[in-house]
Order: C-alpha cells, then sequence, then structure tokens
C-alpha cells in the first residue's frame, strides 16, 4: 500500500496546488502506468481517486452527471479490489457520495445524468467512433501526454459502462501510441511499455477479432524491437572497429618516431668516438716510456 502511495503523491500535490482537474489528468497518467503494469492494488486505488475528484466536482457544482459518475467509478474499484480494508474505505466514500446525492436530487440540480451505454448494442463501428478524434491526433504526430490521458479516460468509460470491447480497444491504443514513439526514437523502454499494454490488452479482450488485432501488435512490436538490437549492434560493433584503429594510429606517434631516430644517431656516433679514446691511451703510454 506505501508502493501505492508514493504512485499518487505527485498527483496528490498537483491538485492540492492546480486544482481538481491537474489532480484528474494526473490520476489518468498514473492509470496507465498501472494498467501497462497490472498493479491492480494501484488501479483500484486510482479508480476510487478519480470517484473522489467526480465526487468533489459534483458536491462543488451540485452536478448529478459528477455524482454518478462517482458511484460508478466507486463500485467498479470495489468490483476490483482484493484486499477488506482497501475495500471498506471505498464502500464508506460510495455511501457518503449517495448522501450527497440524494440531497441534491431533492433540492433540483443543474446537472444532468449520464447517458449509460446500452451494452447489448455496443459494436466495433461504434466503439470506433469514440477514436476517431484521438487516433487522428496520434497519426498526426500530436502531443503525446494529451493522447495519453484520452485514451486512460476511454478506458475510465469502459470500465464504468462494463463495456469491454471499448476498455480493452482503448488499452490497445495506449500501446499503439507508445510503439509508435518506440519506433521514432528507437528506445526500447517505450516497446516494453507497449507490449506490456498489449499484454493486458489482451488478458482483459472477450472476443476473438480483438483478440487477433492485439496478438499481431506484439508480434510486431517483438519485430520492431529486434531490428532496433540488431542496428545497436553493429553500430556498437563498428564503433568498436574505429576505436581499435585509432589506438593503433596513436601507438605509432610522432613522440615514438622521434625516439627511435634518436636511438638510431646515438648509434651511428659511437663508431666515430671509439677510436679518439684509443688514440689518447697510445699516446699515454708513450709519454710513460719517455
Amino acid at each position: 500500500m506505501l508502493r501505492v502511495c508514493e504512485k499518487l503523491r505527485e498527483a496528490d500535490a498537483k491538485g492540492r496546488r492546480y486544482g481538481l482537474a491537474r489532480a484528474e489528468t494526473g490520476y489518468l497518467r498514473a492509470l496507465v502506468d498501472a494498467v501497462a503494469d497490472k498493479d491492480r492494488l494501484a488501479e483500484v486505488e486510482l479508480l476510487k481517486s478519480l470517484g473522489d475528484v467526480n465526487l468533489e466536482k459534483g458536491r462543488r457544482e451540485k452536478d448529478v452527471g459528477r455524482f454518478n459518475m462517482a458511484l460508478a467509478l466507486y463500485v467498479a474499484a470495489m468490483v476490483r479490489c482484493g484486499y477488506r480494508d482497501q475495500g471498506d474505505g471505498i464502500e464508506h466514500r460510495y455511501e457518503y457520495a449517495e448522501r450527497l446525492l440524494q440531497g441534491v436530487t431533492s433540492k433540483g440540480s443543474q446537472g444532468q445524468e449520464p447517458q449509460t451505454e446500452d451494452k447489448e448494442t455496443t459494436t466495433p463501428a461504434k466503439v470506433a467512433l469514440k477514436f476517431q478524434n484521438l487516433d487522428k491526433k496520434r497519426s498526426a504526430g500530436g502531443n503525446t501526454d494529451s493522447m495519453l490521458v484520452g485514451y486512460a479516460q476511454l478506458i475510465v468509460e469502459g470500465i464504468v459502462n462494463e463495456n469491454n470491447m471499448l476498455e480493452t480497444e482503448a488499452i490497445k491504443s495506449l500501446g499503439d501510441v507508445y510503439l509508435k514513439r518506440g519506433t521514432e526514437t528507437g528506445d526500447t523502454r517505450d516497446l516494453t511499455r507497449a507490449t506490456a499494454l498489449y499484454n493486458t490488452a489482451l488478458a482483459r479482450c472477450n472476443n476473438v477479432q480483438g483478440t487477433v488485432a492485439i496478438v499481431h501488435r506484439l508480434l510486431y512490436t517483438a519485430k520492431i524491437r529486434q531490428d532496433i538490437t540488431t542496428k545497436s549492434i553493429k553500430k556498437s560493433s563498428q564503433t568498436e572497429r574505429q576505436q581499435d584503429v585509432q589506438k593503433r594510429k596513436d601507438h605509432t606517434s610522432p613522440f615514438s618516431t622521434a625516439t627511435s631516430s634518436d636511438n638510431t644517431n646515438d648509434r651511428m656516433r659511437r663508431p666515430h668516438s671509439i677510436p679518439e679514446v684509443q688514440t689518447v691511451e697510445t699516446s699515454t703510454g708513450v709519454n710513460d716510456d719517455i
């Protein structure tokens, strides 16, 4: 639980400093990480935190739609929760939100209840419509952070409406964002994140068509990773060869050549000096005889 609190600390701090909108954005970004890491504990806590944001907005704006969204997020968090203490805390929030909602509806409200989707009529075409704008931005090289938040919002929408197709498609699209960035930059960390998101989407997908699409993406990501790794190895080998050549050049340096030349000159001068010494010795010997 301490680990989860560390993940939420930054988003909590931004919320206190910049307001609920920034807090919500921070929670959505953290939700992307939790989904990729298959961190169920963090995912539950983040759904609860997003519920808290909607609850506070509903309280301030007297907006029934915000209260209903908060209740739906609390329910989603409870369904996914595997810890009793954490579940009790979420249940208390749910009951508190219900009381506030009753107070607002009894006095009349400014907001409208959110439209719930008909699960029986959910089709790939309807789901695809929700992704049009974000997919266009991704193709045009739009801001990555805004796309991550946008797809995370669709994950939340899918969770709240129990729309598995929307949820898994949003997770897959998050993987596409990281795959595109990793392919362009050659950073395998982005490919690792893409693979993790595809695996999560695959684990949650309930339809054959979606499963096939995700498997194809996993295989393609593996191919891109292999290509990047191969290029990196070739580049490293080329760099090593260049360094070896440079070392050999440095080994035959001007200083070494000059030293060798000096030694050669010394050897050339020595034969001329020997007779001089012998002459002196001979001369000295003659003087002794006299």
